[in-house]
């Protein structure tokens, strides 16, 4: 039987096939674990928490691949959390159980295809309906290409059919859900009102979705783009249902050039739920 890989060497085959230069410094860090470790399995995930970790040590990966921080910072080590028991819990658990945290978030979205947006316009059922900018021969889902043109409805109902595609509890809107809705353009993570403005400018777009629009920033500056007269709707799905799929297509990357070891999208799942 050939002797597993190490988690080390799992990063060497990510660098080797990305497709990009190498960014360094940036956050794609050994987040916890020895580097050495012998990789039985790998999971890839949006955010490691420890309903993921400990799905991931049932389902044999001790390897986990994740787009955020293992300790609720971007920085390592996290001086602040020295003394706090719910990060000493999770660190005790991860050492129990021999896990390597490796985080992939800055190299991924270096290459010439964003995969958080094809994972995305997958996971919605959209692909058939990409309008791909090819513009300087860049390839479909290069970043910024997020336009979509779909079948005509209310906003109301699209609200509907995503949160069906995506099984969102927590899903919200922005608009009359009685506006007409039919050229979409799908963002995933944070939103600021620059992305917005550029978003803005695409002729005919009635609809963005969008994963976290910054409620002091984005948002009301959508409610303004409708209050000056512009038939529009926006769907928030959140940080966590925007990127999740992207976690995805990472899992589908990575089996093209690791066929050693297992590998398994484990969502960390959407936190959030509603009243009825």
């Amino acid at each position: 039987m050939p002797e597993r890989i190490t988690a080390q060497q799992v990063v060497d085959r990510i660098q080797k096939n990305l497709g990009a230069p190498w960014k360094t410094p940036s956050v794609d860090v050994f987040m916890a674990g020895d580097p050495n470790t012998r990789v039985t399995g790998i999971a890839t995930t949006f955010a490691p928490t420890l309903d993921t970790l400990r799905r991931a040590t049932a389902a044999g990966k001790n390897m986990i691949i994740t787009r955020e921080s293992a300790f609720y910072r971007s920085a390592n080590p996290v001086r602040d959390l020295a003394t706090d028991t719910t990060y000493l819990f999770k660190r005790d658990f991860i050492s129990k159980n021999n896990l390597v945290i490796w985080r992939f978030c800055d190299n991924w979205e270096a290459r010439d295809v964003d995969g958080q947006l094809r994972g995305l316009a997958m996971a919605l059922g959209w692909d058939k309906y990409h309008k791909p900018d090819r513009k300087a021969g860049k390839e479909p889902y290069h970043p910024g290409d997020a336009f979509f043109v779909l079948p005509g409805t209310s906003l109301g109902a699209m609200a509907r059919s995503v949160q069906a595609r995506l099984k969102i509890r927590g899903l919200r809107v922005i608009g009359d859900p009685r506006t007409r809705v039919s050229k979409a353009a799908l963002t995933h993570g944070l939103m600021l009102v620059p992305s917005l403005q550029e978003i803005l400018k695409e002729p005919d777009v009635d609809l963005v979705v969008t994963g976290e629009p910054v409620e002091w920033e984005a948002s009301p500056y959508f409610e303004d783009v409708i209050a000056s007269g512009r038939k529009m709707g926006m769907i928030i799905l959140g940080q966590e249902a925007s990127e999740e799929p992207g976690s995805g297509e990472v899992a589908n990357w990575l089996r093209s050039f690791l066929p050693e070891v297992p590998i398994e999208w484990i969502s960390s799942d959407e936190p959030f739920w509603v009243l009825t």
